[in-house]
């Protein structure tokens, strides 16, 4: 067999991600060799695990390193965040191994992390005979240089990184450092833990803007509270693309009822019962974390947030069954404490032990069931279930046994989600359909129109001339998505195309065009590569003949390709 070097070499955004083990030579020459590569071996069973937990792609496992990247050859929108999370897992998982290793073999175990996010040619790299998956370019040789210059037991970003995920995690600004290779120095932060509120991943910092074209979807949900408000249990679905802005409108329609709940307590002095609301985020990630969905609908209900400690979520249930259910709140307390993974005491405990995962689930159903009719008679209940479309097929099971609660109690369930009908979470969609009938409200979100396009641009710019190209293209780019009308902005101004200047915005120069920002890069290729394999040839192709084109055109191309 000839061997011929080759790279089928794709270019894409990925995020990065180095770890390495602190001192490695200098612990190896202490130990047997066979000892070292049994605490290697033993380190990467407890490693690997977390890379695949937030679906990374392991590139390499060298004698004492791993390489992953987060974002080829599957992209995901949030692969930075994703990328974070496995970094902190690595290095919790080195804390714990490292115990073991220190007790066996008298050494101190430790690995560094370091991360960046940068643009990338992957693809199999090598011959014939051997060859390997991996990527290329600037943003992996400043990773490797991020975890060098990263303190034991830590995880070190790159301000490439940094900017995505800084709504989601607390860092420690290190400030500027030299890298090898490098002409410029690189502003680095040390990642401490995920924030307990997490900040707005979407949206830019300072610009605001009154929500636009969702009048008559708003109204629609607000006559929806008057209703549970009345009594009447409901239910709603909110379909739309990412980015559509279906969590803003969840947002305002939150507001303007509380507002209008205070109103009337001021004018009437009694107004009627405040609704309780709670909500429930599925993580992209999360169809293969049972019931995490549900539970974090109960963190929001206890008002704790995820990353709460365990004696703090303790003390929430039991203050809370202790209130709805007094003495017999033991027959509620166990199997929500057992589904929230809290430790129970002896008596607790041996009661959900002695169950089987079928009897198990019928508990937290029951649990759940007389938890939000309890709470349902006090004050009307929203429950807010955002994107079910990555939701957990044991939450949906059990959600879809509790819909018939909006026959019997003031409870409105209110699920948001993109149109993906395969996903697990379209199943919940489905039940809705079939079991609450006329009490089921759909709201289907559209691209906004050019009119509310340009209105939202004048909103967040406050540009009264604004050139009217530079205009053109946010519209273009944008298709109506207010996401991508922020993050097209976003660019501009990063590119200072466009200024601030005595405390409003001016447009500095003229362009052209403009690329696609890197965070609508990762949302992009995840949807492009969900497809199969025929599909993402046929767009790769139709990508380089142009925007818009005769079918004709594409079949002949298509066809040339299949003879060549």
């Amino acid at each position: 067999m000839r061997a011929s070097a080759h790279l089928a070499g794709e270019r894409r955004n990925v995020t990065v991600l180095f770890a390495d083990v602190v001192g490695s030579t200098a612990l190896a020459e202490h130990l047997d060799p066979e000892d070292w590569t049994g605490i290697m071996n033993n380190a990467f069973e407890r490693l690997v695990p977390a890379i695949y937990k937030y679906e990374g792609t392991i590139a390499r496992l060298m004698g004492d390193a791993l390489l992953a990247f987060f974002g080829a050859p599957v992209a995901h929108e949030d692969d930075p965040i994703r990328a974070v999370y496995a970094g902190l897992d690595l290095v919790a998982a080195t804390r714990e191994y490292a115990s073991e290793v220190r007790e066996r073999f008298g050494i101190d175990f430790a690995v560094r992390v370091g991360l960046n996010t940068g643009p990338v040619v992957v693809g199999e790299v090598g011959s014939d005979l051997v060859y390997e998956y991996t990527a290329m370019g600037d943003a992996v040789n400043l990773a490797a240089r991020m975890q060098s210059a990263a303190r034991p037991m830590s995880v070190l970003l790159a301000e490439n990184t940094y900017r995505f995920i800084e709504p989601v995690f607390d860092v420690l600004d290190l400030g500027i450092i030299t890298v090898k290779g490098k002409n410029d120095p690189v502003k680095t932060y040390e990642v401490i833990t995920p924030k307990a509120q997490p900040g707005k991943i979407r949206g830019l910092a300072g610009l605001e803007s009154p929500m636009v074209g969702r009048e008559a979807e708003l109204a629609a949900l607000v006559q929806l509270s008057w209703a549970v408000h009345a009594g009447l249990g409901r239910a709603a679905i909110i379909v739309g693309e990412a980015g559509l802005g279906k969590s803003r409108l969840i947002e305002e329609w939150r507001t303007k009822v509380t507002d209008e709940e205070e109103k009337a307590q001021h004018v009437h002095g009694v107004g009627q019962e405040s609704l309780i609301w709670a909500e429930g985020h599925c993580l992209s990630y999360g169809q293969g974390l049972a019931y995490h969905l549900l539970i974090d609908v109960l963190h929001s209900i206890l008002g704790v947030p995820s990353t709460a400690s365990e004696p703090e979520t303790r003390a929430a249930l039991q203050k809370l069954t202790s209130e709805f259910f007094g003495p017999v709140h033991l027959e509620i307390y166990p199997y929500l404490g057992h589904l929230l993974s809290l430790q129970l005491d002896q008596f607790a405990d041996e009661r959900v032990q002695m169950l089987d995962p079928l009897s198990l689930q019928t508990q937290y159903l029951s649990a759940l069931r007389q938890l939000l009719s309890a709470m349902s008679k006090l004050h009307p209940l929203i429950l807010i279930l955002d994107d079910i479309h990555w939701a957990d097929p044991s939450s949906i099971e059990l959600l879809i046994k509790l819909l018939p609660l909006t026959f019997e109690a003031p409870v409105l369930f209110c699920c948001i989600a993109r149109p993906d009908r395969d996903s697990h979470g379209w199943r919940l969609v489905s039940s809705l359909r079939e079991t609450i009938g006329a009490g089921l409200t759909e709201i289907t979100l559209q691209a906004l129109s050019e009119e509310d396009s340009r209105q939202l641009i004048a909103n967040l710019l406050e540009i009264e001339e604004l050139p009217e190209k530079i205009r053109n293209i946010i519209l273009l780019k944008a298709e109506g998505n207010p996401f991508f009308v922020e993050e097209v902005i976003r660019m501009l101004i990063d590119r200072r195309v466009i200024l601030r200047k005595n405390g409003g915005w001016v447009a500095q120069k003229e362009i052209e065009t403009v690329d696609i920002p890197d965070n609508l890069q990762g949302l992009l290729l995840a949807r492009i590569d969900r497809l199969p394999e025929n599909v993402k040839r046929t767009l790769r192709i139709a990508s380089v003949i142009g925007r818009q084109f005769s079918v004709k055109v594409l079949e002949q191309v298509l066809y040339s390709q299949k003879i060549t």
